[in-house]
């Protein structure tokens, strides 16, 4: 027999006192009413007097019934679970969840306080490690039977913020067992067992046969949960009021609908706008803001709901940069008519927060001396010098981003000479075809998708719908991407880069004259998001935990000081190859980006799978891990050594003695007032 709780053993003393009222008894002395005491000498009377014990069974109970209640609180239990042959001959890895989800409720303390009783366990003799895990895997204690170093290293876990990914453990907690030599292991994964952690992608995995999975629970069956899963904002804006949708999704991770949830916007720490929502049972909805104004610089936001009891995913960061227009430079041919660049000119200036400044001039205005000034360079089907081609590409070696429409006025010749070291692709022959109502034409297919300038159209249009009457054949060089084709395989529009620059070559016209591009819906985007992509500096509104994001230096080369949302200030300095600082994002909220003259910040949530409490089908995960069948692989964790509390939680004999204990004395409590009406009688 073992104990729980053997600290209240000490009870056990209350047995003495049935003993000691049996044994020591208060008398009463009779008054026996007498005339004068005058002349009686007065004798000192005892009221108390040793006397031997009368009624054994009334002791009896009474002593016993101390005896189970004290037993009750001490919960006693049975046995250890299982045998002990492996004693000392088994590896142990305690696989601790510390990701996100972890934090509802006491999940995390129940888990720590699983871990403990593992170690109790173990008591020296197993060789024990522990790994933590979220996103990633960390062993915070190797494998040792030094149970106060595994309590030392267990009492210092703290839980995390990250996802979950119980594969990546798995595999870690594998790899670990290579560094023992016992042939008995076994991994105890202590989690909520969130559904979210599970990867498809791997579900092929396997533990090895020769390692056995203990699983222990400590999540709730069903947790109602409430967050902002997402923000969709344009995180450059270059106007003082924000004039696109803000977009805020809440979801409800319940059975029960949400209503009356409040949802706030805060800019710059200061509520913006409050609105109420109706949220449906595991759904989600979404929420706008639009029409407020911007600070010049970057502005803290901040989505928060309130109405729920995990406040943790309650709160949605991101920034929102207003900035100065970036400056754009049009080149055109001076004979060319107004109408060749109206098109183009059009696109670039029409519209709310553009993020372009255009100046349009000829080719021969052009100071090839002044083109560091501009973020952007069209040159729009213009035949240009020499000298200017040699600005041009520097321009672009400096880091800017040009863009060279090959239309009608493009001689191929010229072209490939002024542009040898630089363009994305040879240009060759002219191809034209009959066009008009019934003509000949080609149509643009091939399209990557997945690429910034086209990620647009994936469901708002089809690019293939514009007619193209007239293109340059072209043969890309060596490193360039061809971003989209003509129906017949001949290149459309090709990338390159240059130095630190890049290029877009597209081998039609900008205007009218050899396609009906402009005249379509799609043109005006397609400017757009070109432009954006060569100039444009890729801004991000929030960022996830987990990932990295970069910083760029200042002029000098320096690096700026980072201070983490908990204002601690972050001493890795780890650097990309162009000398931007990388900045491992490990905790929710705003990082403080500190520059001589200036702070900026960087946002950082969750990751909102995390807020989906839904759990794993236990019994098939362990099937799936393990390859063994569920049925046989729940025996065998019957006989898996089970943790003190398991143990004594299965048995429950505090209960019975709690109720035997009741009984005797509720019997103690009849017989001594039938022993005590006896006496009176008698």
């Amino acid at each position: 027999m073992s104990f729980l709780n053997p600290l209240f053993l000490l009870g056990l003393a209350a047995v003495a006192a049935p003993i000691i009222v049996h044994l020591v008894r208060r008398t009463k002395a009779p008054r026996v009413e007498f005339p004068s005491l005058m002349f009686v000498r007065r004798v000192p009377q005892k009221t108390i007097r040793r006397r031997t014990v009368q009624n054994w069974l009334l002791l009896a109970l009474r002593c016993l019934a101390f005896l189970l209640l004290a037993l009750a609180f001490v919960r006693p239990y049975f046995g250890s679970g299982s045998a002990d042959e492996g004693q000392g001959k088994r590896a142990n890895v305690i696989l601790l969840d510390t990701s996100f989800s972890m934090r509802f409720g006491k999940r995390f303390d129940q888990a720590k306080a699983r871990a403990q009783s593992i170690l109790d366990q173990a008591a020296g003799s197993e060789s024990t490690a522990i790994v933590t895990f979220g996103q990633s895997y960390e062993t915070v204690a190797k494998f040792t039977t030094d149970g106060s170093k595994l309590k030392a290293a267990l009492d210092a876990v703290k839980v995390g913020n990250g996802a979950t990914d119980y594969t990546q453990a798995l595999r870690g907690a594998a790899e670990l067992f290579k560094e023992i030599g016992l042939k008995d292991r076994r991994i105890i994964l202590i989690s909520d067992f969130q559904a979210a952690g599970r990867n498809p992608a791997e579900a092929a995995f396997q533990l090895g046969k020769d390692i056995k999975l203990q699983t222990m629970d400590v999540g709730e069956a069903q947790a109602a949960n409430l967050a902002v899963t997402d923000v969709s904002a344009r995180a450059l804006i270059y106007q003082p009021k924000y004039e696109d949708k803000l977009t805020a999704r809440v979801a409800n991770f319940s059975d029960e609908a949400r209503v009356g949830v409040r949802v706030e916007f805060l800019l710059n720490e200061r509520a913006v706008e409050k609105r109420e929502l109706k949220v449906a049972a595991n759904d989600s909805t979404t929420v706008e803001f639009t029409g407020f104004n911007l600070n010049e610089g970057v502005n803290q936001c901040e989505i928060r709901v309130e109405g729920d009891n995990f406040p943790f995913d309650n709160k949605f960061h991101f920034t929102l940069r207003r900035t100065e227009q970036l400056k754009a430079l049009l080149i055109e041919t001076a004979s060319r008519g107004r109408s060749e660049s109206f098109y183009i000119r059009n696109a670039m200036t029409t519209g709310e927060n553009l993020p372009f400044d255009v100046e349009t001039k000829t080719a021969g205005s052009v100071n090839p001396t002044d083109l560091s000034s501009y973020r952007v360079i069209i040159l729009n089907d213009a035949a240009i010098t020499q000298a200017l081609a040699a600005g041009l590409t520097k321009f672009v070696e400096a880091g800017g981003g040009l863009i060279i429409a090959a239309g009608a006025h493009t001689e191929a010749d010229s072209f490939n000479q002024a542009f040898q070291n630089v363009a994305p692709a040879k240009l060759e022959e002219k191809v034209l075809f009959r066009g008009g109502s019934g003509g000949d034409y080609v149509t643009m297919s091939e399209i990557k998708t997945d690429h910034p300038i086209f990620e647009v159209f994936r469901q708002s249009g089809r690019l293939s719908s514009a007619r193209v009457f007239g293109y340059h054949r072209a043969t890309s060089r060596e490193g360039a991407a061809v971003l989209a084709r003509y129906e017949d395989g001949n290149p459309a529009l090709i990338e390159a880069t240059h130095g630190t620059g890049k290029i877009l070559l597209f081998t039609s016209s900008f205007d009218t004259s050899w396609n009906d591009l402009p005249l379509t819906p799609l043109y005006l985007p397609l400017i757009r998001q070109m432009t954006r992509h060569l100039g444009e500096r890729e801004e991000r509104a929030w960022h996830l935990l987990g990932q990295s994001f970069t910083v760029a230096p200042m002029k000098d080369g320096a690096l700026p000081a980072v201070d983490q949302p908990n204002g601690e200030r972050l001493t890795e300095r780890k650097q990309t190859a162009t000398g931007e600082l990388i900045v491992a994002a490990k905790e929710p909220g705003f990082y403080r980006l500190r520059f001589p003259d200036k702070s900026d910040f960087a946002a950082v949530n969750v990751d909102t799978k995390e807020s989906d409490l839904t759990k794993l089908n236990l019994e098939e995960f362990v099937a799936a891990i393990t390859g063994a069948d569920p049925k046989a692989q729940a025996a065998a964790g019957a006989t898996e050594k089970l943790s003190d509390e398991e143990i004594e939680s299965r048995q429950r004999v505090w209960w019975w003695l709690l109720v035997v204990a009741m009984l005797l004395f509720l019997t103690e409590a009849i017989l001594s007032r039938r022993t005590r009406m006896a006496k009176l009688i008698g």
